[in-house]
């Protein structure tokens, strides 16, 4: 689970990397959320900043450190594709095809939040303000977001009807 947090908390957009949607993205318990928490923040790969929009709430951030963790897990992500690689292709069909049915079983019963960049997102509304740091807007939020936010998960992604 500590791997995951660090994952989340680089890959989450900065205002929804809270202990609460940290705690549906791992399918936890909040209690035991907050001792992953702690455990990485006492590594020096985590810290705690209050929320801005809601001083109750708290947010997660990467350290330097953590960051580095982070990087270092996903270069791990390139074995395991290489991994699938060896395997024939019909094989690798049936692998992702018996995945996918589980990972949508398990989001169906309510033990599983897939999240998604803004793209795709019905709220999300690409360069709404051309030429601005923040050029993409999210209507569900009501804020601008810059490229990098817009790239990052969010757990607020509604798709949009085809």
């Amino acid at each position: 689970m500590q791997a995951q947090t660090l994952l989340f908390v680089r890959d989450t957009k900065s205002f929804a990397t809270s202990v609460g949607n940290l705690a549906r993205h791992l399918g936890a318990t909040h209690a035991s959320t907050v001792g992953v928490v702690d455990g990485l923040v006492a590594r020096g790969l985590l810290r705690r900043e209050a929320d801005p929009r809601d001083r109750r709430s708290t947010l997660l951030r990467l350290t330097d450190a953590g960051r580095r963790a982070a990087d270092r897990l996903e270069r791990w992500g390139h074995l395991l594709g290489e991994a699938l690689a060896a395997l024939p292709v019909e094989e690798r069909g049936t692998l992702e095809r018996g995945l996918g049915a589980v990972i949508w079983a398990l989001r169906a019963a309510g033990h599983l939040e897939v999240a998604e960049p803004c793209r795709g997102c019905a709220h999300f509304r690409e360069n709404a303000a051309p030429g601005s740091p923040e050029p993409h807007r999210c209507n569900l939020l009501q804020a601008f977001l810059s490229e990098e936010e817009a790239r990052k998960y969010c757990p607020d992604f509604t798709p949009a009807e085809a």
